[in-house]
Formats: structure tokens, C-alpha cells, sequence
């Protein structure tokens, strides 16, 4: 299989980037795009890479850098003892470390005493193992803050873990095994921070764990909190949205609506998803009053109650006079009641046909809200693209393969992941109910009233689920919240409502959260997607960062500029323009 593209390396110039120390003349070297590239390249963190392949590494090069990252596994027997030497200097001058080589037995005895680790073995010798779960051990550190301490994430399949112990009390240990081996340190080597992770950065290939799966954060921390500062990348802002989709035609008077009122106290502009001829009149008024208070923004779902606008019906897809005549009739109704309805697709069942592509186009369609192809059926069999940033089909930005016409921007829970049945060549079916139990993309499936699934509406749990999803794709740098639909919350009271999001504003209080519209998530992403942090230096003398980006986005974006309070790091944020080819911006470093 060839390289998936997210994988290639795309590096920066500029004294405020990671130096990423590969060995291209070893096997390991074809996962480091997959499990070290792609996030580097998706958290927006300017880096150069270091091939040992090619030369031995040299004071100069690490001085120019914010932090070094080995990024592949069995580097030890590469770097030679002026390698070291020169590493261990440039630390304790201020330089950062993040090892992600677990096998720290081949590195020289003078790293691990630097890091205060002792093989755990008969005279201190580090052996390995293998460990099939990751055991938060504390959140009062940065690195693992919006971790719950105690937390266990399984793996599926064991990874090998160098097995240490810590030899005094300089070091913190941020994960183990369960069987109590420390398996991510933290730690000082003189004005420089280093973390340590033990376990194999196979760890984030997919077929072991993968990105986006619950410890991403730890990722992306262990290097802010090491780099020296100031430090800045271009990830996702802490976006949520919530979205809410009517398949069956239950959203049609007014009063169907008020739920919206309790969302909008809590500051969610949620995405509703209508059945279009299902609105009666004094609901297409009340449809128009959200919209025009920016209270709620809104997207064709179904036309009548299961009926598809943008695929077809059990004849198969529609043909295209009568596809233009649906799409005339939903222009027509969203044009009645005086709304721009969303620029997102979303499509019942998650189809759509050929035909509809091109008038999508024509109405400023360009977002899609799930990863599923033209022409696919639910129950069909489908296409696993490997979309960016990780190949994942869970959690994607990325345009549609082949096409420039559609960007996907999805968040769904990767225990879904479960509900899918993979088959040989890069193809996969779709458990037909969606999931099963505790595995469900929708926040209140089988936890509501509907159907008789529940002997009450269960909001601890709605609440436990809702406040996972969002707090999965915060701590992933993609965006939070979920999904749920029409006949659920129906089954809500308003005070039902207030409880549930009360419970989850509780549960994901750690969390910096920004509610908005899923449209400026969309928008962002792409903006994102097709933009490069292409230089970032900090110029220590006049007191300021300069950064330059290459690409286009239509919509501002911000930087992330971070900063050392004490043991803990800070960050603000720098705003770049909309623009178009390259643009250059300065800012203060602190």
C-alpha cells in the first residue's frame, strides 16, 4: 500500500521548531509518518526533520530548535556518544525532550540517569514487556490535566513497554500499566524539560490503538510542555458543536422547539437538521426567528418523514428531473421562511448521489458531516479512503477523494469504530442499528424513553456520554460535542434538558470550550486543512515571535502561543488574517 499522503512530511523553517530525530535506513522508519508526522502535521507544530541516515547529529543543529523529538523506535544504536553528549548539553541549556523510543535500554547508561530512571531488572538492566492498557496516574500535572486520574485505556493488541523504575523524586510519572510500570515521565534535566514515554510509539498505529483514541493529549502536551518558549502551532481552537437531525418529520410545530431555548442558555447554537415538509406554519416562524437571531442554524434532512432528498428511494437513486425538482422544492420552503440554510451536507443515512454533487455546488454546499463516498447505501458495502489527518474513518478533515468540491469535518465517538465489520482491500460495512450498547455515535441512544429502550430518561448517563464525545475531540484537536436526533429529545423535558447539561458542563470543567455554529467549524477546518505554519522564529533580542504562513483560508485563524508559568505552560492566542498565497505576522512572545 502506498504512503497515505497526510503522512509525507511537510516541514519549517525558524528557531521556534521541533528538530524530529528519524533513521531512514531502518524498517521502523515507514510508521513514522503514521505515528508521529500525521499529528505533528494535524496539531499544526512546526518541525525539522533529522536523518541519522545522513549525519550525526551536532550542537548547532539542536541549538536552533524549541525541542528535540525522537520519533521512531530503536534510534538508541543511531545516535552516537557525541550525539548524546550534545543532546544532554543543549537540555540542560533549555532545549526540550520527548522521547517516543520506548527501548531505552539501547541508548547510553547517561540518558536514562538523566531522565532518573533504572532499568527495573537484576542490576538495573531495563527489560521489555508488552502492555495492553495505558493507567492515568495522576491530572495535576499539565501534560495529563484533562485526563481523569485513574483512567485505564485499553489497547488492541499489547505493545512493548521498556520496564524502569524511577531512582529519586525528580521525576513525575504521568501513566503506567496496570501492573504499575511507569509508562510516560516528566521530568527537568537543568533549564530543559524532558518526557519520556516507555511504551512503543507503535502505540499509534491504528491497528494497536491510534490517534484520536484517548491519549492524544498526552501527545501533544508532553511537547508544548517540554518545547521552550514561547512555542506556537496552528491546531483546532477548542471548538463544540452539537447537531441534531430530524429523519422522521417530529420537528413541526413551534412548541417542538423549545428545547432550542435551553441550548442557547447554556450557549450551544446547535446545527438542526429538518424534515422539510414536516414544518407546519407557526413552526417555519419560529424556524425563522432562531435563524434570524443567530440562535440556531439549519440544513435540509429528509424531505418527508425516512424520505431522502439527495440519494433516491427503495427505486433506487432519484433520477435527475426529479432531483432538481426536490432540491427546487427545499430552495423553495427555506426561501419562505427566509433562511440560508447551512452550507453543510447533511444527508439522511449518510447518502448521496453523483448527481446531486454538481447542484450542491450550485448552492454553496461544500462541507459533509460524515465520510462516506457518492453512490454508497448505509447498508452497502463501502470505501475506506484513509482520510486525513490519521486515517481514520471516525474522526476526519479532509476533502473527498479525487474532488476539491466537499470537505469532511467529522467528530463521531471511535467506539463506533466497533460497529463496523472491515473486509479485505480497503472495505468495510456499517452495522446496520449503528452501533450497539455503550458503542454509539448518538449521545441519548438507548438511554432515553423512545421505544420503550429505557424505564426513564437516563441523563447521567446522556450527560457521561455526551461530555466523552466532546471531551475526546478537544483533548484530539479536532472539535467536541455529538450528535443525537429528533425522536430522542422529544423525549426530554426543558428541566430534563437543564440537568443533562448542567451534569455536563460539570464533567468537562477542565476543558476550555468555545459553543458555536458548526458552519464556523467547517470553515475553520478547511482554512486549517489548507494552510502551513511555514516558519516560526523567535527573535529573543527585540522580544518577538515571527511567523509565516503559506496557502489559503477564507476565514482568520489563530495561533496558539504558549508560554512556562512556573511548572505549568499558558497560552494565549495570535490572530492571522484570511489570505491567500503567503502572509507574515509578528507578536509579542509574552
Amino acid at each position: 500500500m502506498p504512503v497515505a499522503s497526510f503522512c509525507a512530511p511537510r516541514e519549517s523553517e525558524g528557531n521556534a521548531t521541533l528538530l524530529v530525530l528519524v533513521d531512514s535506513s531502518q524498517s521502523e522508519y515507514a510508521h513514522v509518518g503514521e505515528t508521529v508526522l500525521a499529528a505533528l502535521a494535524h496539531f499544526g507544530m512546526p518541525y525539522r526533520l533529522h536523518d541519522l541516515a545522513r549525519g550525526p547529529l551536532a550542537a548547532r543543529d539542536l541549538a536552533r530548535h524549541a525541542a528535540a523529538v525522537i520519533a521512531q523506535e530503536h534510534l538508541g544504536p543511531r545516535l552516537k556518544p557525541s550525539d548524546l553528549k550534545a543532546l544532554l548539553n543543549a537540555l540542560e541549556g533549555g532545549l526540550g525532550l520527548v522521547n517516543f523510543d520506548h527501548d531505552l535500554g539501547a541508548y547510553s547508561d547517561s540518558l536514562s540517569d538523566a531522565l532518573g530512571l533504572a532499568g527495573s531488572h537484576a542490576g538495573g538492566r531495563v527489560g521489555v514487556d508488552g502492555a495492553d492498557a495505558l493507567v492515568v496516574s495522576q491530572n495535576s500535572h499539565f501534560i495529563s490535566y484533562t485526563q481523569d486520574a485513574g483512567a485505564t485505556h485499553r489497547f488492541r493488541m499489547p505493545v512493548p513497554i521498556a520496564l524502569t523504575r524511577l531512582k529519586g523524586p525528580g521525576a513525575s510519572i504521568l501513566a503506567e500499566t496496570a501492573a504499575g510500570a511507569p509508562a510516560v515521565i516528566a521530568t527537568r534535566i537543568g533549564q530543559g524539560r524532558a518526557v519520556q514515554w516507555l511504551v512503543s510509539p507503535r502505540l499509534w498505529l491504528l491497528q494497536y490503538f491510534g490517534h484520536a483514541h484517548g491519549l492524544d493529549d498526552l501527545f501533544w502536551k508532553s511537547i508544548v510542555w517540554g518545547a521552550r518558549k514561547p512555542f506556537v502551532m496552528k491546531a483546532m481552537p477548542p471548538f463544540v458543536r452539537l447537531r441534531f437531525d430530524d429523519c422522521n418529520g417530529l420537528w413541526r410545530t413551534a412548541q417542538d422547539f423549545r428545547f432550542v431555548d435551553v441550548l442557547n442558555e447554556f450557549g450551544h447554537t446547535p446545527s438542526l437538521c429538518l424534515c422539510m415538509r414536516a414544518v407546519t406554519g407557526d413552526g417555519a416562524r419560529r424556524i425563522s426567528e432562531l435563524h434570524a437571531s443567530g440562535r440556531a442554524q439549519f440544513a435540509p434532512h429528509t424531505l418527508a418523514p425516512g424520505t431522502s432528498i439527495f440519494y433516491g428511494d427503495e427505486r433506487g437513486p432519484y433520477p435527475e428531473p426529479e432531483l432538481r425538482a426536490i432540491m427546487k422544492e427545499v430552495d423553495e420552503l427555506f426561501a419562505r421562511w427566509g433562511v440560508r440554510p447551512s452550507r453543510i451536507l447533511s444527508d439522511h443515512d449518510h447518502e448521496y448521489s453523483s448527481p446531486v454533487v454538481p447542484l450542491l455546488k450550485e448552492r454553496g454546499i461544500c462541507f459533509k458531516m460524515n465520510i462516506t463516498l457518492p453512490d454508497e447505501r448505509w447498508t452497502d458495502i463501502h470505501v475506506d479512503w484513509r482520510p486525513a489527518p490519521y486515517g481514520s474513518m471516525s474522526y476526519a478533515l479532509d476533502y473527498l477523494p479525487d474532488t476539491r468540491d466537499l470537505f469532511v469535518v467529522f467528530n463521531h465517538y471511535p467506539s463506533f469504530d466497533y460497529a463496523r465489520g472491515y473486509l479485505p482491500n480497503g472495505r468495510f460495512l456499517y452495522n446496520r442499528a449503528g452501533g450497539f450498547g455503550p458503542y454509539m455515535w448518538d449521545f441519548l441512544n438507548g438511554l432515553t424513553t423512545y421505544r420503550g429502550d429505557r424505564g426513564r430518561n437516563d441523563i447521567e448517563a446522556a450527560a457521561q456520554r455526551l461530555a466523552a464525545h466532546t471531551r475526546l475531540g478537544l483533548d484530539s484537536l479536532f472539535f467536541g460535542g455529538s450528535i443525537t436526533h429528533s425522536h430522542f429529545t422529544e423525549q426530554f423535558s426543558e428541566a430534563e434538558w437543564r440537568a443533562l447539561l448542567s451534569r455536563y458542563e460539570e464533567l468537562t470543567a477542565r476543558h476550555d470550550k468555545r459553543n458555536v455554529p458548526y458552519e464556523l467549524i467547517a470553515e475553520y477546518a478547511r482554512g486549517k486543512f489548507d494552510t502551513h505554519l511555514a516558519g516560526a522564529g523567535w527573535d529573543a533580542r527585540a522580544g518577538a515571535f515571527h511567523c509565516a504562513l503559506t496557502g489559503a483560508t477564507r476565514v482568520p485563524l489563530e495561533l496558539y502561543v504558549f508560554r512556562d508559568v512556573d511548572d505549568a505552560v499558558e497560552h494565549r492566542f495570535e490572530t492571522v488574517p484570511e489570505f491567500n498565497g503567503r502572509v507574515d505576522v509578528s507578536f509579542a512572545g509574552s
